[in-house]
Formats: structure tokens, C-alpha cells, sequence
């Protein structure tokens, strides 16, 4: 039987990963980036665990605001990566500020 109502969560790093290990791993992948490199994704969590590496507090993007700094969007690689055009996002958040609907459900007298 499947549990539909089970929370999957990815892996923590454990307490024996080695810190020099993971150095190197950055090193080699340095041109990599973490989102599609699982060497240095695993390198990088290492590294964050073990108090080496801390994240960020504020995106890129945030931190070119703050200096003012225009942060220009490469449309030629967001469009190969899949990311959304622009006019796809504005649809889904004018969608969202349409008020909700009721929730329908089996037996509370709403039709499908």
C-alpha cells in the first residue's frame, strides 16, 4: 500500500563527510553550478554543515538592488533553461489575484 500522505525531504549530509574532501570537490567543479551538479551540491552542503561555507541571506538579485545595480535578465539562457516568459508570469499572477473560488469537494452539495 502507498502512503500519499508521506513527506519526502532530501538527505541531510552526515557527520562523517570530510570537510577536505568537499574542499576539493568545490575546487574541481568550480564552473559548475549547484543546481545541476550533484558533486557540488553534496561539496557545498558539506561545507555548510560543517560551518566552512554560509549561505547567503539574500539573492543575487537582492544584493545588486541594495547597491544599485541592475541585474539584467539573460532572456536567451532563461529561454533555454525553461524558464517561463515573461507574459506567462504575468498571467499566473493576475490568475492569483482573482478572487478564489469555492473549494469544491464530493458531498458538499457543489457540482463539478
Amino acid at each position: 500500500m502507498i502512503n500519499v500522505d508521506a513527506l519526502v525531504s532530501p538527505p541531510t549530509i552526515c557527520g562523517f563527510a570530510e570537510v577536505e574532501l568537499a574542499h576539493a570537490q568545490m575546487r574541481q567543479h568550480r564552473a559548475c553550478r549547484i543546481s545541476r551538479c550533484a558533486w557540488k551540491r553534496v561539496a557545498y552542503y558539506t561545507l555548510v554543515r560543517h560551518g566552512r561555507i554560509v549561505p547567503p541571506r539574500l539573492s543575487p538579485r537582492e544584493r545588486a538592488r541594495l547597491r544599485g545595480i541592475d541585474f539584467p535578465i539573460d532572456t536567451d539562457r532563461a529561454l533555454s533553461e525553461g524558464i517561463p516568459e515573461l507574459r506567462t508570469l504575468h498571467q499566473v499572477l493576475d490568475g492569483l489575484a482573482q478572487p478564489a473560488l469555492p473549494p469544491t469537494s464530493p458531498g458538499n452539495g457543489v457540482e463539478k
